[in-house]
């Protein structure tokens, strides 16, 4: 007997390929979840997408602090080497602009990004591990510095003529959004001095990147102290770079005000000819005050009954909700049932994605009882064991003990009634019921939107409503 609540449809209605004789009728079954909030420590950084920079407070998790660490590099494929001051004689040192580009604020863009510039005691080394809980050495140069995030600017564009017999286009001028901090460094007595140095450096025929490493070892970007209006997503541009203005003249004598070098202090585009410098984002966050207090440390979970029946996921504070499917013993190793399609229905509470978007992708990781991932080892390499794609095992393996291709959780719009993640179950459950998982069965599932191969870096958060979580499993009654 199935003692949990059912219903009943007809095979046709669910689009299942049911046998033609054992089957005698189609049902479905809800098994109840009990869920909590975990929290996942440390969060994979460096080199990401996006660079995160800021602070902010907001009344359901806490507070959210962002720094930012990166190594300056000498890149003569960026910046060719007939460009450096040393190619010139007679120069001078126009203007020194640090500069790097945004896509994204988490919290208002109406207040300025309030920041301390600083410099770091020792380049990031390249055969350390950086992450979300890194704290490399580093002192203050600058503090309480302002960069609007909603400046606006006027750009030329080519457009079409309007009529259909002109061919030729037109330069418009069009106002857009300037999505680049900039900071003056000659603007500064603390940075000014350090600017003269590397373009004393840059006059040398012997410079290079260790000679840059010893004048500028890093740069530090911190929210200043009371500061909590915003965090700011940098992301992949050229714009991530310290350009030195300067006049000079050429080798065939001709004098100008407009020649400039850039050394890449920040993330490059992906397509970009070569490897950017190291650099990552430190986040901590803050949670008293919040029903998620007493997460002080990695692992520890909280309860959905004490945060009014609700869990969270959120990427850069390691926020997740563990999955305990309940009522499974009902179908495991019963020969009265098959199991022909199980789905894991996730909703999210309305109206809550106006300070934080909800993540586009969330995946579910098989975890132990102290909420650790479980492994895999495939040949020589260890893998995380994560729900597979249904369909995704090769050569005859069963895709519940496959790895590469982790399912990720659809988000379904609707106007009418929540947002829910969706995400299929039916070679997993099946697998689990038969104990084929290949290695012990999990206590858990995680519910996350990290996955360690993914290289974006959000504050992406969902808020799911843990009341209306369900396993639906569809079944037939076997004779």
């Amino acid at each position: 007997m199935l003692g949990l609540a059912t219903s009943c449809e007809k095979a046709n209605d669910l689009g299942l390929e049911l046998p033609g004789t054992s089957p005698i009728s189609s049902q479905f079954l809800d098994l109840p979840v009990a869920t909590y909030t975990v929290r996942q420590q440390p969060v994979e950084t460096i080199n990401s997408n996006q660079l995160l920079v800021g602070r902010l407070r907001d009344t359901k998790v806490g507070t959210t602090t962002a720094q930012a660490y990166l190594n300056l590099q000498y890149n003569s494929f960026l910046s060719p080497v007939d460009s450096l001051p040393s190619k010139f004689t007679g120069v001078r040192l126009d203007s020194v602009v640090f500069s790097i580009g945004f896509d994204k604020v988490y919290g208002t863009a109406s207040q300025p990004l309030r920041f301390d510039l600083g410099v770091l005691q020792q380049p990031l080394d390249e055969r350390t591990v950086y992450n979300s809980t890194s704290v490399p050495a580093s002192s203050v140069l600058l503090t309480n510095l302002s960069a609007p995030l909603n400046r606006s600017v006027q750009v030329k564009q080519r457009t079409l003529a309007s009529s259909t017999t002109d061919t030729t286009t037109r330069l418009i001028t069009t106002t857009v959004i300037d999505r680049v901090v900039r900071l003056r460094l000659l603007k500064y007595a603390a940075t000014t001095a350090l600017a003269n140095s590397v373009f004393s450096a840059l006059q040398s025929t012997s410079f290079n990147q260790e000679r840059l490493d010893a004048i500028w070892k890093g740069i530090a970007l911190t929210p200043s102290t009371g500061f909590a209006d915003n965090v700011v997503a940098f992301n992949r541009s050229y714009n991530s770079r310290v350009i030195f203005y300067f006049t000079g003249t050429n080798a065939s004598g001709y004098k100008s005000k407009f020649h400039s070098y850039s050394l890449v202090a920040g993330p490059l585009p992906t397509d970009a000819r070569t490897t950017g410098p190291k650099y990552f984002t430190q986040l901590t966050t803050d949670f008293s005050g919040t029903p998620l207090a007493s997460l002080s440390s990695t692992g520890q979970q909280i309860n959905s009954s004490a945060t009014d029946g609700y869990t969270y996921l959120q990427e850069g504070t390691g926020l997740a909700t563990r999955l305990e499917l309940q009522g499974l013993a009902t179908l495991m190793n019963n020969t009265e049932v098959a199991v022909n399609r199980a789905e894991l229905l996730l909703p999210i509470k309305q109206n809550t994605n106006a300070l934080f978007p909800y993540p586009t992708s969330v995946y579910l990781y098989e975890v132990n009882a102290s909420n650790e991932p479980l492994v895999r080892t495939v040949g020589a390499t260890s893998y995380e064991r994560l729900v597979q794609v249904e369909g995704a095992g090769q050569n005859g393996q069963s895709t519940a003990t496959s790895v590469g291709n982790p399912a990720a959780a659809t988000l379904y719009p609707s106007y009418d009634s929540p947002q829910y993640y969706s995400v299929p179950l039916t070679e997993y459950l099946q697998a689990y019921l038969q104990n084929r998982l290949d290695g012990e069965l999990p206590s858990a599932l995680l519910l996350s939107p990290i996955l360690r191969t993914n290289p974006n870096l959000t504050l992406n958060r969902a808020q799911l409503d843990t009341k209306a979580i369900k396993l639906r499993v569809y079944y037939s009654k076997l004779r």
